[in-house]
């Protein structure tokens, strides 16, 4: 996220934030999604496949790289998981099949909520265990610009969570699917993180 280096030292430095181990990988979990261009969004079955990896990678690469080469806590209050666009879609998917590792979750402006291969990605929230889940997290917050194109799919998404016992934090700001937005939110979602006293 452009300047979000900016925005986070800026809030940490002013006591708004707690210091934290901030890791910004490369969304795609399959290339095609970048030399298919915008038609790769037609095709159900790259865009599922896309995100799966994603979440392989991030679970089986990344976050053990972090692990070995920084001195993190191993609780899953301390640690957060938040993307923008794609990788806003992709942080609810892996945030809330994974609350044994997330306690905070946030997602800006989510993108493929609308579509098919994101339906039903959820195995573990449903009107039995929602309620469950939601005790075990810190924050569900879900944000997207009020002239988005991605609003409405947001929108459908946060009916569909409350409808399964969840309560996320629904944010509706003005604007598009721009940078202005998701530095905004951003600014609005780091202070919120790791306020408990955990470290």
């Amino acid at each position: 996220m452009g300047k979000a280096n900016v925005i986070l030292d800026n809030l940490i430095a002013t006591g708004k934030a707690k210091p934290m181990i901030v890791v910004m990988p490369w969304g795609y979990g399959d290339m095609r999604m970048i030399t298919n261009g915008w038609a790769a969004w037609r095709d159900e079955v790259l865009v599922g496949a896309n995100f799966r990896k994603f979440a392989e990678a991030l679970e089986q690469e990344v976050m053990p790289m972090v692990e070995k080469q920084y001195s993190i806590s191993a609780k899953r209050e301390d640690h957060a998981i938040a993307g923008l666009s794609m990788g806003g879609a992709e942080t609810l998917m892996v945030g809330l099949n994974h609350v044994d590792q997330f306690a905070y979750i946030g997602a800006f402006s989510a993108g493929g909520l609308g579509s098919s291969h994101f339906e039903i990605p959820f195995p573990m929230i449903t009107p039995a265990s929602g309620a469950a889940l939601q005790g075990r997290l810190k924050i569900l917050w879900i944000a997207c610009g009020t002239e988005d194109g991605l609003f409405t799919p947001n929108q459908t998404f946060i009916a569909w969570l409350k409808g399964n016992g969840l309560n996320p934090t629904a944010i509706q700001t003005p604007g598009m699917h721009a940078w202005m937005v998701w530095r905004g939110n951003l600014a609005a979602f780091a202070p919120l993180l790791f306020q408990d006293g955990s470290s």
